[in-house]
């Protein structure tokens, strides 16, 4: 069985990525938990930077995944620098920057970067989920999470209040990782003699 790295430092992707991944995986998935540098850029050119530094630190595959968070009234941002958003104004300031906005749609993405290993080429795999921007629950008074104050289309509640099994069917995240599995099953198969 094929082993992959999954390099992040944020271990709620990581609670996603396993439950997702469930009884699919045709490779045996190991965490590593570094914190790698993120460049100002592109959700894809992000990825991909975090993946080849991954690849060049472990030596073997990696597998990274950048989130991105897009507000259409603000023309994309906070997209990729979300995390950085949430940090140093937090939720509610994300709202308080859509106040003056009709428009409260937004794009969740997830981009996951694979490489079969050092100077080898990177393959993304990229899930989308439209929805909108929402006050958070009282019912996630903890909640520091963008999940907090993100609805999916077709849904009623965010992100933060959907029972894991069924977010992790819909996601973003889950669109991408199909799109993954689905790669490495193809390559495995063009493996096979």
């Amino acid at each position: 069985m094929q082993t992959i790295n999954f390099v992040t430092s944020n271990p709620l992707k990581l609670k996603d990525v396993h439950p997702i991944l469930g009884n699919h995986t045709i490779f045996k998935l190991v965490h590593h938990a570094l914190e790698l540098p993120e460049l100002q850029a592109s959700l894809d050119e992000v990825a991909i930077n975090k993946c080849i530094t991954a690849a060049a630190i472990i030596e073997d595959s990696i597998l990274v995944e950048d989130t991105s968070l897009a507000f259409n009234s603000l023309n994309g941002l906070p997209g990729p620098y979300i995390k950085t958003f949430i940090q140093q104004i937090g939720l509610e300031g994300l709202i308080r920057i859509l106040s003056d906005y009709e428009d409260k749609t937004a794009i969740a993405t997830s981009t996951f970067a694979y490489t079969k290993g050092p100077n080898q080429p990177v393959k993304l795999f990229t899930g989308t989920m439209h929805g909108k921007i929402i006050s958070p629950s009282k019912a996630t008074p903890h909640e520091t999470s963008w999940e907090a104050i993100f609805e999916p289309d077709g849904w009623h509640i965010s992100y933060a209040m959907m029972e894991k099994d069924t977010k992790n069917k819909v996601s973003h995240r889950y669109k991408a990782l199909m799109l993954l599995l689905d790669y490495l099953t193809q390559d495995k198969s063009n493996d096979t003699p």
